[in-house]
């Protein structure tokens, strides 16, 4: 009873040290999950790791004798040259001494031309029990398999004759003796049989192991294929060894991917924090890049680019917090703070009077609520700029989940004067359907296209055939990613005469932007005023 009570109270204390909140239990959960998952693998990886381990120690003893498969027939012709073939003296002498001083040769018998035989072992005759096992390995050599005694282990028989006569050279088991017992007594056995007849093998080791599937096969080399069986025991010894080494890895992986999983987390948390306080303290900002109509080199207008400023660092890419902030939500305040900073800047250009047009961006969630846009539109309301002056861009590479609400809004935008185009066109999901379904006039053609004017890449002809589709449907269009003279003239030669890009202007401030209006406006001035010289 005492021993009962004190296990109690040993066990309750043990539980108050492991209390577990839920995500910490599933954690916990996933980690051991993970551990005895991979600790189940450990007959299959026991499996590569002995065939790994015997086939290499199989290679580093063939290396080791002189004599492979495939050295046979050199090696065999070299060794006839030691003998008369007419059993003589000279003959019975080389037979003893080269079967003595030749560790991988048990015996060897010479065949003369008349039949005669004479052999190194007196009293040893097996040769009526020899069996195929490659006839011709070589035109002069050819291997065979020769039994000691009945279902008993055999012996390898190399065989090399020409019209002199013939030499069998029964070679000792050397290789598979030492493999035989080499991890313990008697659980390895090798056999090699010809790959054309396996019916016929040379094995050493316990017969019963045949009844087993091989541990692994493998090529010798010469038409020979080496099927290696081992007994369970000697698997289960490895799978044993192997099970805690699998078990502690499966959990240090769980750990990593939990601590990856926990990192990640953080930092959207970080992310989705900072870009709140961005929000709050006004640190996105608009850049504009400049959209040049080529056909009277003018200033067709710009487009809206978003970027990220916070104090005391650079500029963050639009990559880097665009594709979380359009998951997040994020984007609608701030696509409504680039607005009214954008219309207050683009004001001070005198914009109003021209027909200039300002592209800003946004997600097909902008289009799919008419309250979001009204709430977006509000911001234009203390501005002279007018409506036709300014376009809503929504790319393709994002889906639209409610096509008949992205209708109705784009039809109330259009009836107030407001343009919808839509950008990276033959990106994304809707292909040209959503021009169809959207009733959208205006289409920017993608970078991914025009970056292979030029070149011989499938993309070109596709670039051909949206022009085509947009020429075809009257639609406006506008080239993104122009980058060089010879894309801006392909372009222009195609009938697409609005085009933007570095060859024309990167991405700028407002105070760039300005400067690059009035140089522009400058140069058409003086091309005018030479027009009218002329």
């Amino acid at each position: 009873m005492l021993f009962g009570n004190r296990f109690s109270e040993t066990a309750t204390k043990f539980g108050k040290c492991f209390t577990y909140t839920r995500p910490q239990f599933l954690s916990l959960a996933f980690v051991l999950g993970l551990a005895l998952l991979l600790s189940s693998t450990s007959g299959f990886f026991s499996k590569l790791q002995l065939s790994y381990v015997i086939s290499s120690d199989s290679r580093e003893l063939l290396n080791t004798y002189s004599m492979k498969i495939n050295d046979f027939p050199e090696v065999l012709s070299e060794l006839s040259k030691n003998f008369q073939f007419d059993c003589g003296l000279l003959d019975q002498h080389q037979l003893q001494h080269i079967a003595y001083n030749d560790y991988v040769i048990r015996r060897i018998t010479l065949t003369t031309s008349n039949g005669e035989q004479c052999t190194s072992f007196t009293g040893a005759d097996v040769e009526a029990r020899l069996a195929p096992l490659i006839d011709k390995l070589s035109p002069n050599v050819s291997l065979w398999v020769a039994s000691e005694s009945r279902n008993e282990q055999n012996l390898l028989v190399a065989e090399w004759k020409d019209q002199r006569g013939s030499l069998l050279l029964h070679l000792e088991p050397l290789i598979s003796e030492s493999i035989r017992n080499k991890y313990c007594n008697d659980c390895v056995l090798s056999s090699i049989s010809s790959i054309n007849n396996p019916t016929v093998s040379f094995w050493r080791g316990d017969a019963s192991l045949f009844s087993s599937a091989p541990l692994f096969s493998s090529e010798l080399g010469g038409g020979l294929r080496v099927n290696t069986f081992v007994k369970k025991e000697l698997l289960a010894r490895y799978q044993d060894n192997l099970w805690l080494p699998l078990f502690l890895l499966g959990g240090a992986l769980g750990i990593i991917c939990i601590y990856l999983q926990h990192t990640i987390m953080q930092r959207k948390l970080s992310l989705h924090s900072l870009v709140e306080q961005g929000i709050a303290k006004e640190e996105f900002v608009p850049y504009y890049q400049p959209i040049v109509d080529v056909s009277s080199n003018s200033l067709y207008g710009c487009e809206m680019l978003a970027r990220w400023k916070r104090p005391g660092q650079e500029v963050i890419s639009p990559m880097e917090f665009i594709p979380y902030v359009e998951k997040s939500g994020q984007i609608l305040p701030i696509t409504d703070q680039l607005i009214k900073k954008a219309i207050l800047e683009i004001s001070k250009l005198n914009w109003q009077a021209t027909k200039q047009v300002i592209s800003i961006n946004v997600v097909p969630d902008q289009l799919e609520s008419l309250d979001v846009m009204e709430k977006s539109l509000s911001l234009l309301q203390y501005s002279e700029i007018k409506p036709d002056q300014i376009a809503f861009e929504v790319t393709e590479r994002k889906q639209f989940t409610d096509l008949t609400m992205a209708s109705d809004v784009i039809e109330q935008l259009r009836i107030r004067g407001i343009n919808v185009k839509l950008d990276d066109a033959g990106t994304g999901y809707g292909g040209f359907s959503y021009i169809q379904q959207l009733n959208i006039r205006s289409l920017k053609i993608d970078k991914m296209f025009v970056e292979n004017i030029g070149t011989s890449d499938i993309k070109l002809s596709l670039l051909d055939s949206i022009i085509a589709f947009g020429k075809e449907a009257g639609m406006e269009m506008i080239a993104e990613g122009v980058e060089t003279e010879e894309q801006s003239q392909y372009l222009a030669e195609q009938g697409v005469y609005l085009q933007q890009g570095y060859f024309f202007g990167r991405p700028m401030i407002f105070r760039d932007f300005a400067y690059f209006c009035k140089s522009m406006a400058s140069h058409n001035h003086e091309e005018k005023k030479i027009e009218y010289a002329a």
